[in-house]
């Protein structure tokens, strides 16, 4: 399944994305007679609606068979809605560093015997085609596409089967940073959490629809120019040994975001360096998934 969070009327609503057409996921369970589903992703997998979601994909999978059109109101074409970050507002947002081997040696780095984990702040996240904006006296801001996971489970201390059993999806996120906040104040947590510094999207596939998540392409562009290339195959920590880790320690809960590490190519290591300025535009691709974009401005 392809979930994703739409605006329209300046209502931000769950949906279901099938070939281009989004169909209303509290609408959809009205209209086909089930208790009515919550009209957020965070508040189905919080009050555990994960299967009655199921049941909504069946039916209208049944129904796409038979040629039987759905009202208005369950259903829209993917151009008539604005798409919002999947999770706008999650509770926790994770990250891990240093966990691809080519961004690794980018930084003549030693790779981390554990994955090394920093965080977020929730108020970073913006929606896809939302403006990255470069706060005041920036100067040397970067992006870092990365395969980011949404936790659909409650952990504590789990078994790798448990954990791989709490991902419920994956999506993009690109884990802007400033960098002369993050190396000249000597921890991550500002550089990394200025407001519009999370973008996310544009939609969650799935664990059972992604494939391989050990598997997928991932790349960056900058107006339209290659800077990250590189396969989640090369991912150091993977999804899974993530989850136990963290979970040692730190309660994991449905909608926690958590994202892998980002590969090789950011602006930082690069020579000349490469700095996001106002005008351009960051696109990061990831296969089975799909692209999300951001323009870049400046703060006025």
């Amino acid at each position: 399944m392809r979930l994703l969070t739409y605006a329209r009327a300046r209502e931000k609503r769950a949906g279901l994305l099938l070939e281009q057409q989004v169909y209303d996921i509290s609408s959809c369970s009205i209209y086909f007679g089930m208790e009515e589903m919550p009209a957020s992703i965070l508040e189905i997998l919080v009050h555990d609606k994960e299967e009655p979601l199921r049941q909504i994909y069946d039916h209208i999978l049944e129904n796409r068979r038979d040629g039987e059109d759905l009202p208005l109101q369950c259903c829209i074409g993917l151009d008539e809605v604005r798409l919002c970050a999947p999770i706008p507002r999650p509770r926790k947002i994770i990250c891990l560093g240093r966990n691809y081997r080519d961004h690794i040696e980018e930084q003549n780095a030693k790779a981390p015997e554990k994955p090394l984990l920093f965080s977020k702040a929730p108020t970073a996240v913006i929606d896809p085609g939302e403006s990255i904006v470069i706060p005041k006296g920036s100067t040397k801001v970067d992006f870092e596409g990365e395969l980011a996971f949404i936790m659909g489970r409650t952990v504590k201390n789990p078994t790798e089967k448990q954990a791989e059993e709490a991902i419920f999806g994956y999506t993009c996120l690109n884990d802007v940073t400033e960098r002369e906040a993050q190396f000249g104040e000597k921890q991550w947590f500002r550089g990394k959490s200025m407001d519009t510094f999370a973008p996310m999207g544009p939609w969650v596939v799935t664990s059972d629809e992604i494939g391989n998540p050990l598997d997928l392409r991932i790349s960056t562009k900058v107006n339209s120019e290659v800077m990250q290339s590189e396969s989640t195959s090369m991912l150091i920590f993977t999804p899974v040994d993530i989850v136990v880790f963290a979970a040692k320690t730190i309660t994991l809960e449905p909608g926690d975001v958590v994202s892998t590490g980002t590969p090789g190519g950011v602006g930082v290591f690069r020579d000349p360096q490469v700095f996001l300025k106002r005008g351009d535009t960051v696109e990061i691709t990831i296969e089975n998934i799909g692209t999300l974009h951001n323009p870049v401005d400046a703060e006025k």
